[in-house]
């Protein structure tokens, strides 16, 4: 299965214990995950500028995910396809990579429910996915 991590998935996963962080564990066990170098950008700044993290634990980080992930290029759209532009290049990378779900807890992406028929869904929502495939 191959999945993309939106960067506030990433953010909980880094940042906390609960869900998101059991959920990334588990997919990089069992699954393929697909980031860009927007996300990366995008996690690298808000680890840092929003949580304080040091610069050698979000670089540590980044490296971590290079190493772990698919890295893709992504589609730059000239109109735009969410409410938020900004969650556009997450969009993106369903035209360049084969995935199966976009998972996120950002409202904007939520409430399109998928895109190019793929599944964009929540944490818990993909969690009750595996729990049903084991």
């Amino acid at each position: 299965m191959n999945l993309i991590f939106d960067t506030n998935i990433l953010v909980a996963a880094f940042s906390t214990h609960g869900m998101c962080n059991s959920l990334f564990e588990y997919a990089l066990e069992n699954c393929t995950i697909v980031l860009s170098d927007y996300i990366l950008d995008e996690l690298h700044n808000i680890l840092i500028n929003k949580f304080k993290m040091p610069e050698k634990k979000a670089v540590d980080i980044r490296l971590f995910l290079i190493d772990s992930c698919i890295i893709s290029d992504y589609r730059i759209f000239s109109d735009q396809v969410s409410r938020d532009k900004y969650d556009d290049p997450v969009l993106g990378i369903i035209d360049k990579k084969n995935v199966d779900y976009l998972i996120t807890g950002d409202k904007d992406l939520l409430v399109l429910k998928n895109y190019k028929n793929v599944p964009i869904v929540s944490p818990r929502k993909l969690w009750n996915i595996f729990r049903d495939i084991n």
